[in-house]
């Protein structure tokens, strides 16, 4: 036999050894979900790891996310390209992550969020985020959060209004209009300025925003954009320049605006709090985030423009993340005619069974299903080592649909946060603002303002469905935040007292 025709077969040889493993690796991903393998033993492919799991869309993702959490209700190794990811589902260890000063530190795949979101508490680098997290803290104290319910409650009116143009009509998508509720309301808190979304009804920062989150997901399921090199040569990467540009443009003018009026104040020696706000309240001038944060800039010189700038913008992500909640509320309504409604801090307080509603929908639909940690030194989990420099993904949303820690976990049922019931929760096995000391910073926040305009909303109007779709029928995608795939509709018609 010649040589050429040695090397033919050899050739042969290899290519349908490789078809063979190939097609192999491809019948145990067919498996994979229906009979799950050993942690360590998910078939990944040449280049791009277990990347292909996660084809087909972010619905498709969060569905393989879920389905890994049930396979796998403790953990899972996968990768994306050469990056190893251990997906977790166990409370126990989810506890141990967020709770260990080892694993401070976010994954890889935040980097994605650096270019917008800068050292922001979010994509922060954990020694930054140590420094700021201690500056930006007081902003958030309840004498700031107090200073925020009337803003809140003005809000809230306007956003009523907004929506009695359906009265009695057909059912329409609600989304829209909390969504830019929320952004008026994180912009007037955090930047002191009147956006008047919702008076638009279109908001160009708000599409901004979102493009960039899906931006950010679709970057991160794809190892071959990992690279700078290649990813700012794509649309998604001009796009990305795009909008970053245009939010950074929107910050940068508000803050010379806020240092001008900080300068102005000094030379006239006027006080924040005897000056109106744009909605015509005197309110607590001091509480908002970026006057707090300039005043830090000026008296210690600890936080640069552009820090301030990346804190603002994340606190709108963190906002963002939890106005999708909001949504959820038509089919899970509350009414108390017991008392006139009025939005004191000791009013909202009271309204126990409303936050047992809110806590049950974030359950169930947790703004963020999953969030990244990374070991910055070798981590003792149970009967397995997480070494220094491995990412982790926490699977909060497979912990809290987890039968093994909530009976019935798919049934809506409030009465679970009954302080005698969750007090036998196992513990970290609800996360919705995730835990720990890197925890989201504006809980409380987010609570008031869900609290605030549920009540305006459900006070005035009773809201229906043409039909309820149970919750194992929802469709639900995410794009860093968990929305659904199908518009959050109801009907409206005024409520008779």
């Amino acid at each position: 036999m010649d040589p050429l025709t040695v090397a033919t077969l050899a050739v042969a040889c290899f290519v349908l050894y490789r078809i063979i493993n190939f097609t192999v690796k491809l019948f145990k991903v067919a498996l994979l979900f229906e009979y799950p393998l050993n942690a360590e033993e998910i078939p990944s492919l040449p280049f791009i790891g277990h990347a292909y799991l996660f084809i087909g869309g972010n619905e498709a993702i969060l569905n393989r996310i879920n389905q890994l959490g049930k396979n796998y209700p403790t953990w899972c190794r996968v990768s994306f390209g050469n990056y190893p990811v251990y997906f977790m589902t166990s409370p126990e260890h989810l506890k141990e992550i967020l709770l260990t000063p080892k694993a401070i530190e976010k994954n890889y795949l935040y980097v994605f969020g650096r270019a917008w979101l800068g050292d922001g508490l979010i994509t922060a680098p954990a020694s930054v985020w140590e420094v700021h997290r201690k500056l930006i803290q007081p902003s958030f104290n309840s004498v700031a959060l107090k200073s925020s319910v009337e803003t809140f409650a003005t809000l809230s009116v306007t956003l009523a209004k907004k929506m009695e143009q359906h009265l009695d009509g057909s059912e329409f998508e609600v989304r829209k209009y909390v969504s830019l509720c929320a952004l008026d309301a994180i912009c007037a808190t955090a930047m002191g300025i009147n956006l008047k979304a919702m008076e638009t009804e279109k908001c160009e920062f708000d599409e901004a925003v979102t493009k960039l989150l899906n931006n950010m997901i679709t970057r991160a399921i794809s190892p071959w954009l990992y690279p700078d090199f290649i990813f700012n040569r794509t649309q998604l990467g001009t796009d990305q320049r795009k909008h970053i540009k245009f939010i950074q443009e929107f910050g940068i003018n508000v803050i010379r605006q806020k240092k001008a009026t900080i300068v102005r104040r000094s030379d006239e020696g006027v006080s924040a709090d005897d000056e109106q706000d744009s909605f015509g309240n005197f309110a607590a001038g001091p509480q908002i985030l970026i006057e707090n944060l300039l005043r830090l800039s000026t008296d210690n010189k600890t936080l640069t423009d552009e820090n301030i700038q990346n804190h603002v913008d994340t606190m709108i992500v963190a906002e963002k993340i939890y106005q999708e909640l909001c949504d959820i509320f038509g089919e899970n309504v509350l009414h108390d005619d017991s008392e006139e409604l009025q939005f004191t801090m000791d009013h909202l307080a009271r309204m126990t069974y409303m936050e047992r509603v809110i806590k049950e929908t974030m359950r169930l639909f947790p703004g963020a299903p999953i969030i990244g940690r990374e070991a910055t030194d070798d981590l003792e989990l149970g009967q397995f080592t997480l070494r220094k420099g491995t990412s982790v993904v926490l699977n909060i949303f497979g912990v809290h649909r987890s039968e093994k820690y909530w009976p019935d976990p798919l049934k809506f049922d409030p009465d679970r946060f009954l302080p005698e019931r969750f007090a036998t929760q196992e513990p970290y096995s609800y996360l919705p603002f995730s835990g720990g000391r890197r925890n989201c910073i504006g809980s409380k926040y987010a609570m008031i303002f869900m609290k605030t305009i549920t009540a305006t909303i459900l006070w005035k109007y009773v809201l229906t469905k043409d039909k309820v779709i149970p919750v194992k029928d929802l469709r639900l995608t995410f794009d860093v935040v968990l929305k659904s795939v199908d518009p959050d509709t109801f009907r409206i018609r005024r409520r008779v007292k």
